[in-house]
């Protein structure tokens, strides 16, 4: 008996009982659905998180804070050198903080920036990226976040009155103009080690450059980034000075490594371990991610298969019933010498047909259900609590891989379900099924 005729043979005895197929199938169709869409809502946050990390270029940076030795503070620019030449580093980023310093311009005050100083070359080559404006060129050219003008707030008015319950400044209070080419007002201060009063330096620098919005919408940057030259030429109206190292040789607070791509940090931080440098990559944060949504996805994909194990019993009962309204069929098949595989065959093509239509039909209408979740969820969700839903937020994903895994346990299921009757239908007795008994 050739598979054709076993099909034909499959699809005879289905169309006699068109209803309790359909609805079979139906069953099969709505437990692999919910195994999906259960499923999808890790995948999906997952995707989210992660879609994050990437685009803030967290993935690749490694932040070196310290080396072993205990008398050095901060990195010399002999250090830097040395990160330069490790393997798959794209760029070092050595930064040199400005202490206490505030920016005042046209009766308005920024108290509360992060100013630092910077190589601006290292920075391009980190993925400092501009919205408006260009690098400074000059010594008291700087540059400043997307934010900075949010924090000015005007100077005249009390604090209680000037920032809301956030720590922002009131919308009425906030610097309106165009900070874009603008020189302002740069005011450090320091104080002496001896406990007298602060000393300040007043530097005029100008604005060149406004940097690109960041990925996340909801963070606020508040930061300023100058030039070395103007780093020194405050430390020098300052008179600080450091006993860690030589004067000409400046010391640097903070350095970033950045790895050519994601692949490379492992080595590069196994590198810096061997070189002395204390180093963390939020790479493994980001391995703690994905074994903790490996879990919650695989737990969901376990409780999903439970609605598939439901739908099996209506399988199993269809398949039953098949064999004892068809056992007519079947004894005269053996009558006629059919082997007792070839029945066997003959039942589990049918159920693996049922589970197979309605494991498609199932993964067709999760993906369906996944488009629906992500386009109108969001609108829902800001229209009942009234904020806005980041663009990045994606609370379902159907990746080729769940579909595959849903299938095939819908396809498992389904043969196990019909395998149990199938036998029952080779030992089917010849005579008593020609006298239509069992």
């Amino acid at each position: 008996m050739t598979f054709k005729d076993k099909w034909r043979f499959v699809q005879q005895n289905m169309k006699k009982n068109k209803v309790r197929v359909f609805m079979t199938i139906l069953a099969a169709a709505m437990g692999s659905c919910f195994l999906i869409v259960l499923a999808s809502v890790g995948f999906g946050l997952h995707d989210s998180l992660i879609k994050d990390e990437l685009e803030s270029s967290a993935v690749t940076k490694i932040e070196i804070y310290g080396t072993d030795d205990e008398n050095q503070y901060g990195f010399t620019t002999e250090n830097i050198a040395e990160l330069k030449q490790i393997d798959s580093v794209k760029a070092v980023r050595q930064i040199q903080g400005l202490g206490e310093a505030a920016f005042h311009v046209d009766g308005y005050t920024n108290e509360m920036p992060s100013a630092i100083a910077v190589n601006f070359e290292s920075e391009k080559q980190a993925g400092l990226e501009l919205g408006s404006g260009r690098m400074p060129e000059a010594e008291n050219e700087i540059i400043v976040s997307h934010d900075f003008a949010a924090f000015l707030g005007k100077d005249d008015v009390e604090d209680k009155d000037k920032y809301s319950e956030d720590g922002t400044i009131n919308s009425a209070y906030q610097y309106d103009g165009q900070i874009l080419d603008k020189e302002i007002e740069l005011i450090a201060a320091a104080s002496p080690e001896d406990g007298g009063e602060p000393r300040t330096a007043t530097e005029k620098v100008k604005v060149v450059g406004i940097e690109a919005a960041p990925a996340n919408e909801y963070t606020l940057s508040n930061s300023v980034k100058a030039t070395p030259g103007l780093k020194k030429k405050l430390d020098e109206a300052l008179d600080i000075t450091t006993s860690h190292t030589d004067a000409k040789d400046p010391l640097y607070d903070q350095v970033e490594v950045y790895a050519a791509n994601a692949e490379a940090v492992e080595d590069i931080l196994t590198t810096l371990d061997e070189k002395g440098y204390l180093a963390y990559s939020n790479l493994e944060e980001l391995k703690n991610i994905n074994i903790l949504f490996t879990v919650v996805k695989a737990g969901l994909i376990i409780v999903g298969t439970i609605a598939v194990l439901i739908a099996s019993i209506g399988i199993y009962n269809t398949m039953t019933m098949a064999v004892t309204e068809r056992a007519p069929d079947i004894g005269i098949m053996k009558a006629i010498g059919a082997n007792p595989r070839t029945i066997k065959q003959i039942f589990l093509m049918e159920s693996t047909f049922i589970g197979l239509a309605g494991a498609l039909i199932g993964t067709a209408v999760a993906y369906l259900i996944s488009f629906i979740v992500n386009a109108g969820v969001p609108v829902i969700l800001e229209q009942i609590f009234e904020e806005e839903i980041p663009d990045t937020l994606q609370l379902s994903s159907i990746p080729v891989l769940l579909a595959a895994i849903s299938i095939t346990i819908c396809l498992i299921v389904t043969v196990l379900s019909g395998s149990r009757p199938a036998k029952q239908a080779t030992n089917v007795d010849v005579l008593r099924a020609l006298r239509r008994e069992i």
